[in-house]
């Protein structure tokens, strides 16, 4: 098979497990990765670390130059792809450049939503998602724990934001329109998470909007939907992200909310695929068509775009929602349709140890579909397998409850040994 000029674009990590993939599959094929940023690769998920100072600068990045050149990857950085055109295979750089490709990787992953606030201009508003994003708030923050931080949002960035800055010794106050981390744990773990972070010394206002801002002076002052006021020297807002698709706007690369993908990652148009936050795939329970932005995914997502871009036929088995949460030690973790939004699910739950502990097992038609945990004994990755796998869990429901970590490992080996007898 003739070499292919294979085109990544985003150094995430679902471009870099495309990468990994071509070039085990297809190791004469020219590779180039494009990025907008101006530095090596690194896991956003880190973040909060730099900001706390747990982590140094020089432990952040997960890859270097030398893995580039042992990998025979071109890399090109602070490179920003305004156009790509479908019809003539190639991509057109902010600068005017212009690139072609045999295959195409869109893995641009999302940015912050923009929020507009009256009074408020938008560069009055840091946001927390990328390292650049990092460097402007550290700057503001100095090398003091005096600035006192307002975070507009309830969502797992504007938590561990919170956290971090709390260890630093910020003061912090956080406005979320309804409850914190509403989309990922239920009420009852969500208040435990809540009251956390005020023993922590953080101000939350639930249930409130912020209507209207104000600069003062080198502050900045807010009024709240409740009537109340608060002064903040730094506004963070973190309201959620979207998918960064303006690049294929007005092509024939369909798109919804992000770039719709097929089962092989492929977008609506041959040669051309998407993985990652950018990528619009089909879920593991309905196969319909949607979004959810976790490392596991996009490193999978990654993977399947890579084999079928390297000429190897790869179905991608749907996307299972896995979300992780450490608090001062707390650990909170929900994976797959732990909150359902319908009926003719079975629902089994545990509190423990004074209601500092809980376990939420989601089951239809005797198999887990989802799983909520609070500092329970689990592997979320043995629960995950279960949910993937389809394993029919029968009479050990109640007993996958109560001895999760032992019913867990028992189900997967059993499993895994009817897989051996049957391959």
């Amino acid at each position: 098979m003739p070499s292919k000029r294979q085109l990544i674009i985003g150094c995430s990590a679902a471009g870099l497990s495309a990468l990994e993939t071509i070039r085990s599959l297809a190791p004469d094929d020219e590779i180039r990765m494009v990025t907008r940023e101006d530095t090596l690769p690194y896991s956003p998920a880190a973040l909060p670390y730099l900001t706390s100072g747990r982590m140094s600068e020089d432990k952040f990045w997960i890859k270097n130059r030398e893995y580039f050149s042992r990998m025979k990857v071109s890399l090109s950085q602070g490179k920003e792809v305004v156009q790509v055109v479908p019809e003539e295979k190639k991509v057109v750089y902010s600068g005017g450049d212009w690139e072609a490709f045999d295959n195409l990787l869109i893995g641009v992953g999302a940015e912050p939503v923009n929020l507009p606030i009256k009074g408020l201009e938008e560069n009055s508003i840091f946001h927390f998602h990328t390292f650049w994003d990092f460097k402007r708030l550290a700057q503001r923050l100095g090398n003091t724990n005096e600035k006192n931080v307002l975070i507009y949002g309830g969502g797992l960035v504007a938590v561990e934001l919170a956290m971090s800055l709390l260890e630093r010794g910020n003061p912090v106050a956080v406005v979320v329109r309804s409850r914190l981390l509403r989309g990922y744990f239920n009420e009852y773990v969500g208040g435990v998470i809540e009251n956390i972070l005020r023993d922590k010394g953080a101000e939350i206002y639930t249930g409130n909007e912020i209507t209207e801002g104000k600069k003062q002076k080198d502050k900045i002052g807010v009024t709240l939907s409740d009537g109340s006021s608060l002064l903040c020297d730094i506004f963070v807002g973190s309201v959620g992200v979207r998918p960064r698709t303006s690049m294929v706007a007005g092509t024939q690369i369909r798109t919804n909310v992000g770039i719709l993908a097929d089962r092989r990652m492929e977008t609506t148009v041959p040669g051309i695929y998407t993985a990652g936050d950018v990528a619009e795939a089909p879920g593991f329970f309905s196969g319909k068509q949607g979004i959810n932005p976790i490392l596991p995914n996009a490193l999978r997502q990654g993977t399947i775009a890579g084999a079928n871009m390297a000429g190897k036929t790869t179905e991608y088995e749907g996307w299972v929602s896995l979300n992780i949460l450490n608090l001062h030690g707390n650990v909170a973790c929900s994976i797959g349709e732990a909150l359902p939004s319908e009926g003719g699910y079975e629902v089994l739950e545990e509190e423990s140890d004074r209601g500092k502990r809980f376990k939420r097992l989601v089951f239809k038609e005797n198999r887990l579909h989802g799983a909520m945990f609070l500092n329970a004994d689990v592997d979320p990755g043995a629960a995950r397998y279960l949910i993937e796998n389809k394993v029919d869990i029968g009479s050990y429901k109640e007993a996958l409850l109560e001895k999760t970590v032992e019913l867990c490992s028992w189900l997967v080996s059993r499993t895994e040994k009817e897989k051996s007898k049957v391959s």
